[in-house]
């Protein structure tokens, strides 16, 4: 069994990028789970690529994929903008939405989706997951973030931890949120984000939702394109040295698909060439930063999702449940806007939530 699993994550990284969305072994496991655990995946760890591949560069980058659709939900309840960060001038924003219940409350933090170069915190929260939340009690925050490839993924990555830091220092005054009873998460690109804030023990959430992020991907022959495109007139003429947090919905989708096609998505993303710098990978990689006392994760995908096949998610999930992470894995059939097309989806957010915060 051990070989099956070590064979099924075998990479080849001069022929193909694999990303894997995973977790670190439990520390406290007797010794002949390690030595299993090792054979499973010692090639994982050794040369694995993030999710970040898949989200950036796609199954097929073709208009209809998933991660690019344009998408809209028409935010009706009273929201309250505020600035959680400022760096250069510029300021990071973010919408909260308060329950109407008195007393303290639980917070969700949403990170939207976008292939980490678009979206926004008014158009990546899907409204009918908001208005539950807030009938359920829950505050419900929306979070910007810096957007590539303006900004890099490693500063991206710390406005999530500034945003779980906002909360914890100003949450309670600010917005009756209990700083003991946070979660966070996102869809697609904001699903590994969401991911990532539960990397070390004392700044994790209490508890984590994925939705529809990639857990497992091997993409052949994916190569970083010719730079000098960049030059060419076009969507790139959009970007300046300067922060974009918020831009336009629709001309920065244009630009993630520009880079998509020429395959400098990746490269743009993470500011190196993974394929000669794989050494620089290990800070991103969820296998090498996810330990045993990470938050309980609660998964949601879709079956039939054409960008992250149905047994990647459920090999993840095994591992998951290997390394003695508490996770719970809730499918369904459609993929193509999961909380939309599934509502019921949403009910399950709320059960894990209650759950795990209360």
């Amino acid at each position: 069994m051990a070989n099956n699993v070590a064979n099924k994550f075998r990479i080849r990284f001069k022929k193909e990028i694999k990303i894997l969305s995973s977790v670190g072994g439990a520390l406290a496991l007797q010794k002949p789970l390690d030595r299993l655990r090792k054979l499973k995946f010692k090639r994982m760890k050794k040369i694995a690529v993030l999710v970040i591949a898949l989200i950036v560069s796609g199954v097929s980058f073709a208009q209809e994929n998933p991660f690019l659709k344009s998408f809209s939900w028409n935010h009706s309840a009273e929201k309250i903008e505020f600035v959680y960060k400022k760096l250069e001038g510029h300021e990071i924003k973010a919408n909260a939405f308060l329950p109407e219940t008195k007393g303290l409350h639980p917070v969700l933090i949403y990170f939207h989706g976008g292939g980490f170069i678009f979206g926004n915190r008014d158009r990546g929260l899907h409204k009918e997951l908001r208005d539950k939340l807030l009938a359920a009690g829950y505050v419900v925050i929306s979070a910007d973030y810096r957007l590539a490839p303006e900004t890099k993924l490693d500063q991206i990555m710390s406005d999530v931890l500034d945003m779980l830091e906002w909360v914890r220092k100003n949450g309670l005054e600010q917005f009756n949120i209990n700083t003991n009873q946070i979660a966070v998460a996102g869809g697609s690109a904001g699903g590994y984000l969401a991911l990532t804030s539960g990397f070390k023990k004392e700044t994790a959430p209490n508890a984590i939702i994925d939705i529809s992020a990639p857990t497992g991907f091997a993409s052949e022959d994916i190569q970083m394109g010719d730079l000098s495109v960049l030059k060419q007139a076009g969507p790139y003429d959009i970007v300046k040295d300067s922060i974009v947090s918020y831009g336009d919905y629709d001309t920065r989708m244009q630009l993630c698909r520009f880079l998509i096609k020429n395959k400098l998505g990746i490269y743009l993303t993470f500011g190196f060439d993974p394929n000669k710098e794989p050494e620089k990978l290990k800070k991103y990689t969820l296998v090498d930063n996810i330990k045993a006392d990470y938050p309980p994760t609660l998964i949601l995908h879709a079956k039939n999702d054409r960008a992250v096949e149905f047994k990647q998610v459920e090999d993840f999930y095994k591992f998951m449940k290997e390394t003695n992470v508490k996770t719970e894995l809730y499918l369904v059939e459609n993929s193509n806007e999961l909380l939309r097309q599934n509502p019921q989806a949403i009910n399950k957010i709320i059960e894990f939530l209650n759950l795990e915060l209360r």
